[in-house]
């Protein structure tokens, strides 16, 4: 992925797990030392984390509704279950999608 902006394209082929880790075993030295592109990949991170946990949340309180026999409520509560499954299915998919353009940069250098 080639960006005009050499911090975004540089953000883009951060291993973040690799970071995180180098981070974690070492944080004096390491959280000091990181580049911000790391810091720009770790925050793009966090934040693709922060909206996967907010659908799991959303999905959970979905399924916790009480099913009622009334099928205008249990079709909204299906409907909600259903659009926070898809929500969440597109942000895996993109998160697979952004793990594989990494992955195929690495191969290729």
């Amino acid at each position: 992925m080639h960006h005009a902006d050499p911090l975004i394209s540089a953000a883009c082929r951060v291993d973040v797990i690799e970071v995180a880790g180098r981070i974690i075993a070492n944080p004096r030295r390491r959280a000091v030392g990181a580049s911000s592109a790391e810091v720009l990949a770790l925050a793009w991170a966090v934040e693709a984390l922060n909206s996967v946990v907010i659908e799991a949340e959303l999905l959970v309180r979905a399924m916790q509704l009480p099913i009622t026999g009334n099928d205008s409520h249990d079709a909204a509560r299906d409907d909600a279950i259903q659009t926070r499954l898809a929500n969440l299915a597109h942000q895996f998919a993109v998160m697979r999608a952004a793990d594989n353009e990494l992955q195929i940069e690495k191969e290729a250098s």
